[in-house]
């Protein structure tokens, strides 16, 4: 009777892996053919529990003399050729499906699921159709070094390829930093060789510039992607394969127009493609078109449920998971506040996969969104449950379920234990604000130290609710004279100061205090971010987000000090002492700057007084300059605040973060005068010394748009609403402004209509 199945293993150095390769196997072969190609571990070894089929090859930096060598062997109709780190998943249906198979059909088609662990602590699953069983025939051999084919030898004898519903689990992806790269650079040595004796191989291009992906070669990756495009002849799978690469690589570079571009040009070659859906509907979640997303989202499942419909034979066809579909589907529909259908997507995933970290947290979300947080504590514990480990799941219990818990006492209650913390303030007449100040820093602050500069109202009544400390200082003009008077009665070892029209917003006191603990030595401040409403003197306002280090160590007064009348900093004395600053994401709420027009124009009346006092003690002062001239926009002194900014920089002694700030005060000074080449100059500079910015990003993308370079302009526009989509962090200037989407919309809209037109 003829044999049905020979199976043909490959392998080298496997021992952690090929026991469970073979037992996978074992049952249902009526033969395993074993090739070594240099084994120095126990793979020979473990071999011999499973067979007596074992031969040695000696490696010749070509995998398809190795696999044919394995060919020369089995006695079998057919041909099952599995690597030593996968496992076959269902052998069964192996069997089944080969007894049942016409004599016209030379090879099958294997789902071939690959795992990795991301960052996240999740369990990542890729799919890709790949050409694992093949006929017993003479002439049915692989060709190629490395990513060897047999596709051409099967099609030539006039054999077919057929699907099937066999599945292979690979695991040879999941591995450390330094493993992952000796595979790829193996990978990228065997495909240089191949290249040299066949040079304009485009299936070959197309790994090597996948490989250089993996490598984080990106830029030569894309290059050689578009070799292989511009190069075929025909649509072929490497063809498909490289726009759809190329398309993942331009998202990834925030390159929007022309990811569309080529996932269109994709999907006009195969139309019923998954993948190219795919990334549109990532593209337009990204840039806030939830809309779109949903409908591109939703061909994804109609394609993968519909496999009629779905692109057939076409070998190395990656799949995405119905659970990551429907996650994405069920995003957006958050995004669209369509909570009820959101959460039965979500659900839907779930059905296809239990444990999906992804759609059981987009349910919490929907809960917390809709208010119903009982539900969403009591649904996100069963969450810790299954996933105690994974990275989100902490992320999420940290900002937001944590919140909830006890504060703790201050250190200092135990008498005789020094503050870890000192709270500095500085006050005067603010009964309005200093109760809901005090109030954020409860079970923080281990000290707090209030210097009064000659209230008037309740606000030393208010004080003496939460600190003894108070103490009296007279005012002299000197907003840093008055912070050293409360630096000099902090025993904290760390110093945290606020103005009473500030809150401290922390959801994790115990974290908070925790990671002060930790700091290390050298660290002498802390950024923290403060976002600030800003009431503009016409009436409108916009939200800043700045980066300042209020948190910083206590090495004693005169060694730290704050400078300057107004706008005082305390980083120059800091940095002379040879300490150094990390960012945090210590948020500061900071409502002064949102009050009415005669508030408003009092503030900035004081400090146009202080900064001209500055400048006259400092004339070469950059930073102090830089504020004198936003001061003088706010008065509506344009000229002058452009003289000013102007001479801040000539000055050249701005930090990077200053520098990006006044250059893009430039920028929108030069704008407003229809300057737009020096507009986008300035622009380009304040990006070049803080390229993360949105503020500055607008300004360039609008600049561009004026000077009727289109494409440009619409590209920018489509990254900033990325950036308005992200979570808000530490800007990299001095500050940034929370641009409104519909601005942004509006510009990408021009761009796009004026592109089109052209």
């Amino acid at each position: 009777m003829e044999k049905l199945l020979s199976v043909c293993i490959i392998a080298k150095n496997s021992d952690s892996t090929i026991e469970n390769c073979l037992k996978s196997v074992y049952n249902i072969a009526d033969e395993i053919i074993f090739v070594d190609t240099g084994s120095t571990d126990k793979t020979i070894d473990i071999a011999k529990k499973f067979t007596d089929k074992i031969y040695n090859f000696n490696w010749e930096d070509d995998f398809s003399k190795a696999r044919n060598f394995s060919l020369e062997f089995a006695t079998s109709k057919y041909i099952l050729i599995i690597d030593s780190d996968e496992e076959l998943s269902n052998p069964n249906e192996l069997i089944s499906t080969l007894n049942n198979l016409d004599d016209n059909i030379g090879g099958l088609l294997i789902k071939v699921n690959s795992f990795k662990v991301n960052p996240s602590n999740q369990i990542e699953k890729m799919s890709t159709d790949l050409l694992r069983v093949i006929a017993n025939h003479p002439e049915i051999r692989f060709k190629g070094r490395i990513h060897e084919q047999v596709f051409d030898s099967i099609t030539k004898n006039g054999l077919k390829i057929e699907e099937s519903n066999i599945v292979i689990n690979h695991s040879g992806y999941n591995l450390d930093e330094v493993e992952f790269k000796i595979k790829q650079e193996r990978n990228l040595k065997l495909l240089k060789l191949a290249l040299e004796e066949d040079p304009s191989n485009l299936y070959l291009l197309n790994h090597l510039a996948k490989t250089l992906v993996a490598l984080d070669s990106r830029e030569d990756a894309i290059k050689i992607f578009k070799i292989v495009i511009e190069k075929s002849q025909d649509i072929g799978t490497y063809t498909i394969e490289s726009m759809n690469y190329l398309t993942s690589l331009f998202i990834q570079e925030k390159n929007f127009t022309d990811a569309i571009k080529c996932a269109e040009k994709s999907l006009t070659s195969i139309s019923n493609q998954v993948l190219p859906h795919f990334l549109l509907g990532e593209i337009h979640y990204f840039t806030n078109r939830y809309d779109i997303a949903y409908q591109n989202y939703k061909k994804c499942l109609s394609l993968l449920q519909n496999e009629s419909s779905f692109s057939s034979n076409i070998i190395g066809q990656s799949h995405i998971p119905l659970e990551k579909i429907h996650f994405k589907i069920g995003e957006t529909l958050t995004a669209l506040a369509i909570y009820d259908d959101a959460i039965e997507s979500f659900e839907n995933g779930l059905s296809n996969n239990p444990t999906d970290v992804f759609c059981l947290l987009g349910i919490v979300n929907v809960l917390i969104k809709t208010k119903k947080l009982e539900l969403a504590q009591a649904f996100f514990t069963q969450v810790k449950n299954i996933h105690p480990e994974n990275e989100l799941v902490k992320d999420i219990d940290n900002r937001f379920f944590q919140k909830n818990q006890p504060t703790i006492q201050p250190i200092n209650s135990n008498k005789g234990i020094k503050p870890l913390l000192s709270l500095a303030m500085i006050v005067k007449n603010e009964e309005e604000f200093l109760e809901g100040c005090l109030q954020s820093v409860q079970g923080i602050a281990d000290e707090i130290i209030i210097v009064d500069t000659g209230s008037s109202d309740k606000t030393i009544e208010i004080a003496k609710k939460f600190t003894n400390n108070i103490f009296h200082f007279e005012w002299i003009d000197d907003f840093a004279a008055a912070r050293n008077e409360a630096i000099k009665h902090c025993t904290g070892d760390w110093i945290f100061y606020l103005d009473a029209d500030e809150r401290l917003n922390v959801s994790n006191q115990n974290a908070f205090i925790n990671f002060i603990k930790e700091i290390p030595q050298n660290i002498g401040g802390v950024n923290c971010i403060i976002e600030s409403r800003h009431y503009k003197l016409d009436d409108d306002t916009e939200v800043h987000r700045g980066g300042y280090p209020r948190l910083f160590r206590n090495l004693g007064f005169p060694k730290i000090e704050f400078r300057g009348r107004v706008h005082e900093q305390i980083s120059p004395s800091l940095l002379e002492q040879g300490m150094s600053f990390i960012n945090s994401d210590i948020l500061i709420e900071h409502l002064g700057y949102n009050q009415d027009r005669e508030v408003m124009e009092q503030k900035v009346k004081r400090n146009y007084k202080l900064l001209l006092q500055h400048i006259q003690e400092q004339p070469t002062n950059g930073y102090a300059w830089y504020q004198l001239g936003q001061t003088l926009a706010q008065m509506k002194l344009n000229k002058e605040a452009e003289e000013a900014v102007r001479f801040a920089i000539d000055c050249k002694n701005l930090s990077k973060s200053v520098m990006a700030s006044a250059a893009a005060t430039l920028s929108q000074i030069t704008g407003n005068q229809k300057k737009f080449e020096e507009a986008l100059h300035w622009a380009e500079i304040s990006l070049e010394n803080a390229s993360d910015q949105i503020y500055a990003s607008h300004l360039k993308a609008f600049a561009l748009l004026y000077l009727n370079r289109y494409s440009e302009a619409e590209s920018l526009f489509r990254e900033i609403l990325v950036k308005i989509n992200r979570k808000k962090g530490m800007p990299m200037s001095g500050f940034d402004i929370e641009i409104p989407t519909d601005i942004i919309i509006k510009g990408l809209d021009k761009a796009i209509n004026k592109n089109a037109n052209i």
